[in-house]
């Protein structure tokens, strides 16, 4: 019997994974004897550039203090749209831009405007799981899109699950949690179904910079009427480290961005502007600093994928900042291994079962917090498991 006086929606809402796995180190239960080797949050483990902390520091502290505009301070949009014609070759304009309270804000923000209680999104499973709390408690139906065995979803998937009450596609690339960075011509194929469907296609590009290539990620933007039919979600916390501060972006039709504006007032009233400062002096003058920590993930994914081969553990998927890893346990869920893995082996994870259904045979792995010396453990603790279990 649920409480009265408290939301429904919310109470029938999973509770977020990191929020149980942080209750796992509150219960003290981990081997005292080991370090912790902590792959479960994608939080960059590493500081801010010194150029970026000093530019911050240096800030007139009672400017920043103010209130800004509800959609981010002209600067920001303008240098992010220049950015974004720049790696993708397109057309975008600062009118199309609106700064957020990081990523996650800017995917409720959209939500919020294109959907009502009971119509419909279709979300690829693995899905990215604040996603889908933020649909739960909104009254918003998640259509579960199942992945091929490559992580990839299926464009005929999708056009089967399109009835009159779906708004949105949602598309994470490159994927939390299982890495794979979806082809452009995929991406493309995807914006076409939602056009043509009369929808939108949300496309999160949280993990952009993470990828093994510096390339056009999709050719979206160099259609002139992209913004009819697309909607992009920009992060500035991984890219810069800076989560905390707070700071994303969303990319879509001005008509659209007048509708946020005024769901934003009511949360947020402006983004962060200190976060706003550190993203602009980002986009100015960090790109190699960026690009060296490309590097680092990216050797980091192939070292796992080499420790691992061999292993018991099948490793399904990996790129940006994750893996997505089968565990060998027949009969047995992500949850009591990760659980397992975190009691015996002192390595806190997250379970498949946490990014959506049918997902109780997977691991996610976060490789941000790890220095390159961490790897041959995590895989060494992964095996040494496989053999107690």
């Amino acid at each position: 019997m649920m409480p009265a006086g408290f939301n429904h929606r919310v109470m029938a809402t999973a509770t977020s994974p990191i929020s149980e796995v942080r209750s796992w180190m509150a219960g003290g239960l981990r081997r005292a004897d080991l370090p912790l080797v902590d792959v479960a949050q994608a939080a960059p483990g590493y500081p801010p550039d010194r150029g970026l902390m000093d530019h911050v520091a240096n800030l007139d502290q009672a400017g920043v203090s103010r209130y800004g505009p509800v959609l981010g301070e002209l600067p920001l949009r303008e240098a992010l749209a220049a950015d974004m014609c720049s790696a993708y070759g397109g057309a975008v304009r600062p009118d199309q831009i609106a700064v957020t309270a990081g990523a996650n804000q800017a995917f409720c923000l959209a939500v919020s405007v294109l959907c009502e209680p009971g119509d419909r999104v279709i979300m690829p499973v693995p899905y990215y799981f604040n996603y889908d709390m933020w649909l739960s408690m909104g009254g918003v139906e998640a259509d579960y899109l199942a992945c091929s065995g490559d992580m990839l979803p299926s464009l005929d998937g999708a056009a089967a699950l399109l009835n009159e009450w779906t708004r949105a596609i949602v598309l994470v690339t490159p994927n939390n949690p299982t890495g794979r960075v979806y082809p452009p011509e995929l991406i493309s194929a995807f914006a076409r179904l939602a056009s043509e469907a009369g929808i939108h296609l949300i496309v999160d590009e949280t993990y952009r910079d993470f990828r093994s290539t510096d390339t056009p990620a999709h050719d979206l933007f160099r259609d002139p009427g992209w913004d009819a039919s697309v909607l992009q979600i920009h992060s500035f916390s991984k890219v810069y480290s800076i989560p905390g501060y707070r700071v994303g972006a969303l990319a879509a039709s001005p008509e659209l961005l007048h509708e946020v504006d005024k769901v934003a007032d009511c949360l947020t009233i402006c983004p962060s502007r200190l976060g706003q400062e550190a993203a602009l002096y980002g986009l100015g003058h960090l790109d190699g600093w960026v690009a060296t920590n490309r590097q680092t993930m990216n050797r980091r994914v192939r070292m796992f994928a080499e420790a691992m081969q061999g292993s018991r553990y099948e490793v399904v998927s990996a790129g940006a900042y994750f893996a997505y890893v089968r565990h060998p346990f027949e009969g047995t869920t992500g949850r009591q291994v990760a659980r397992r893995l975190f009691e015996e082996q002192s390595v806190l994870a997250l379970a498949g079962e946490m990014f959506g259904p049918d997902q109780d045979r997977y691991l996610r792995l976060a490789f941000a917090n790890l220095e390159d010396s961490d790897i041959p453990e995590l895989a060494r603790r992964l095996d040494e498991t496989a053999s107690g279990l």
